[in-house]
């Protein structure tokens, strides 16, 4: 078969003799692949329609729409070697650290996933509670309950703000970012795309710089979310500072492959004792690569710090 993707992006115009057909049968017929590889590209994030990532094969497009088709990256294809990296483990819990680009649930039609090689390190046996996740292209901290009343017990402590979650973001921006409160509801205005509305769910999110490079318009930013909305940190940076660096479906102009967002910390108490743990776990290389460079430094105590104003 060939290779759905050129050495560079490739960009059309949908013609009106497409208008009102697929997303996967367009990309198919304006850029000669066959139709799964079409649909394989729009799975893996690779497509974007409009100016918006779009990870529907079944979207219809419209008469004129631009269409990008992103080039191929094959690090995304066997991410890490199918490994898992497990921060903490006992019978209660388990905290793994998820790479960019790996889905934290199997995508529609199949695929590696951390899900999928959390129960792979159990070798199918025993229980395992999923409790929250983050974005493909986000890296970071995520864990799981290894009892149901483990896992009921992390549910709450999520619910009622007892848990903290602490994210490092890097946001594209001319001016530095004030250390701010943004609260704006958020609600799904398309498949897979959130967008803020007075009538949406209510969303809270805190934010403090730790470092700013003025030529590299970048910022380092360490962010807590007090909801946990889907899209919520890079919506309301978007809205209130600027868009994370490589996430083009909220604002940035930038094809990378990951976004500048990684979920560093993580505190709760014990499910079984109550003891209260913390992990810490510092940006990969990958992250650092977004910068191109720019001179940002992460605070030794970064962890201690709070965004709250």
């Amino acid at each position: 078969m060939s290779a759905p993707f050129d050495a560079q992006a490739r960009d059309f115009a949908v013609p009106p003799e497409l208008a009102g057909k697929r997303l996967d049968l367009a990309l198919a017929t304006l850029a000669g692949v066959t139709r799964n590889e079409a649909r394989r590209s729009i799975e893996q994030g690779s497509v974007y329609l409009a100016g918006s990532r779009s990870q529907l094969a079944a979207t219809l497009v419209e008469d004129g729409q631009q269409l990008r088709l992103l080039p191929s990256n094959p690090d995304r294809t066997h991410i890490d070697e199918g490994q898992l990296r497990v921060v903490y483990r006992d019978d209660w819990l388990m905290v793994v650290e998820k790479p960019a680009g790996l889905p934290t649930q199997p995508p529609p039609r199949g695929g590696d996933a951390l899900s999928l090689r959390v129960r792979k390190e159990l070798d199918g046996r025993g229980y395992l509670g999923e409790l929250h996740r983050l974005d493909r292209d986000v890296s970071g901290l995520v864990m799981y309950g290894m009892r149901p009343e483990s896992t009921a017990n992390l549910a709450e402590q999520l619910r009622y703000h007892r848990a903290t979650r602490r994210y490092l973001a890097l946001i594209h921006t001319a001016i530095p970012v004030p250390q701010q409160t943004i609260n704006e509801p958020l609600r799904e205005i398309a498949p897979g795309r959130m967008g803020l509305h007075p009538a949406g769910m209510p969303a809270r999110t805190h934010v403090v710089q730790l470092d700013f490079a003025e030529k590299a318009r970048i910022a380092l930013a360490l962010v807590a979310l007090e909801t946990g909305r889907s899209h919520q940190i890079r919506l309301h940076l978007a809205w209130s500072a600027g868009a994370l660096v490589g996430d083009r479906q909220y604002g940035d102009t930038l094809a990378l492959p990951r976004i500048g967002l990684h979920a560093a910390m993580l505190r709760l108490r014990h499910p079984h004792d109550g003891e209260q743990c913390t992990w810490t776990l510092p940006p990969p290389d990958d992250f650092w690569a977004l910068t191109n460079g720019a001179p940002l430094q992460l605070p030794a105590d970064w962890a201690m710090l709070d965004p709250k104003p």
